[in-house]
């Protein structure tokens, strides 16, 4: 088929090839376009920029000249006058409209190392036991799982099979720069942070006990459920697992941090009572203390429990932390990759700042501190002492 049947626009593969993304087919056809003009038209093209200023003149001039002189098409003969002459006016009338839309101010503002990079926000996909994937809505609070279907908690649905949505499994998961809340089908209200995820096995409700599986970081509000046992009534218990670690719980507020970069599991109880297992290990807190499990040992130690929720009230806030530790949670939470340069600040910082903000807002006000300073590159993030 001959290239020009194709939906090529000649703008676009201008652009990318500019930006090295250009394929192979699409750089055979610029040239065959090219080639329909002669020197005479070209500096027609070069010269028509009306309304433009000195900037975008210069882009505009990368765009044909630079192009020009990487490809050193060939002089075509066998396009008629009116194809070449119809060219150029197309190239030109692409100029007019590039300016009068925005389209190379856009070029303009898209250096990499001055693009704001936002915060995180209401985004989670939901996994089904058949292997299916779908896009939670980021319009929507959370999702609420019950006895009969699976539905947003402003009570719009999902569309799913007609099997009830409890009796099979399903893992809900937060990618870096994600979070979501979700209401279990017994009550239990779960927030999850960025690059987590809750596993529910089939028949959550219906057996003795209550599980799920947790990898990342989230806060959970148990219900208190009751169940008989023998014919005695008796609180069913609410196990959150991580790999070989447990935390057993009747009906409580907690955090929970176990990501797989960390070595440690860290449970923060809020409200209640709940359990810790680590191997054959086993410790009770109570609140406003933190159990740390690693490699089979518990360490527990008293704290400010609203540092260890911060995240669900929309904050970053630390007290005598690392920088390592720190760029963790802005590195999921922005979705960038952190790279440091030179040896790491020993000097621990502390405060709070709103997860709201930009990236560089945040890593404005740590380099406040004057212990550490940073250069971004694109979505990388290089940390300087």
């Amino acid at each position: 088929m001959d290239q020009r049947d194709k939906n090529y626009s000649i703008p676009e593969i201008a652009y990318k090839w500019q930006q090295g993304t250009a394929t192979p087919e699409e750089k055979a056809f610029y040239e065959q376009w090219y080639a329909s003009f002669n020197d005479e038209e070209l500096d027609l093209r070069e010269t028509s920029y009306t309304g433009f200023d000195e900037l975008e003149k210069s882009i505009y001039s990368k765009i044909g000249i630079g192009i020009k002189e990487e490809i050193k098409p060939l002089k075509s003969k066998f396009f008629p006058i009116w194809f070449t002459s119809a060219a150029a006016i197309l190239v030109f009338a692409f100029g007019f409209l590039a300016y009068q839309s925005g389209w190379l101010s856009f070029l303009r503002s898209a250096d990499p190392a001055k693009m704001e990079i936002v915060p995180g926000t209401n985004t989670a996909t939901l996994k089904l036991s058949s292997g299916k994937i779908l896009q939670l809505s980021s319009s929507k609070l959370g999702l609420k799982i019950d006895s009969a279907d699976l539905e947003y908690m402003d009570g719009s649905g999902i569309v799913l099979d007609k099997t009830s949505a409890v009796t099979k499994a399903m893992e809900i998961k937060t990618p870096n720069g994600g979070t979501y809340q979700v209401e279990l089908p017994d009550g239990t209200k779960v927030w999850l942070n960025a690059s987590s995820s809750v596993v529910l096995p089939a028949n959550f409700s219906s057996s003795f006990e209550r599980h799920l599986k947790l990898q990342g970081e989230a806060y959970f509000e148990v219900a208190k459920v009751n169940t008989s046992v023998n014919g005695v009534l008796k609180r069913k218990p609410f196990i959150v697992t991580v790999n070989d670690k447990a935390i057993e719980v009747l009906g409580t507020h907690f955090n929970v941090r176990a990501y797989s970069s960390e070595p440690s599991l860290k449970t923060t109880l809020l409200e209640g009572s709940v359990k810790v297992v680590d191997g054959n290990t086993a410790k009770k807190i109570v609140p406003g203390e933190q159990a740390t499990a690693v490699n089979g040992l518990i360490h527990i130690n008293k704290v400010d429990v609203e540092e260890a929720i911060a995240w669900k009230n929309g904050n970053f806030q630390f007290s005598n932390e690392g920088i390592e530790r720190i760029m963790q949670d802005i590195a999921r939470w922005y979705n960038i990759e952190v790279v440091y340069d030179g040896p790491v600040t020993k000097e621990n910082f502390g405060g709070a700042i709103s997860r709201n903000k930009s990236l560089q807002d945040v890593l404005s006000s740590l380099e406040e501190t004057g212990g550490v300073h940073f250069k971004i590159e694109g979505r990388r993030v290089i940390v300087m002492p």
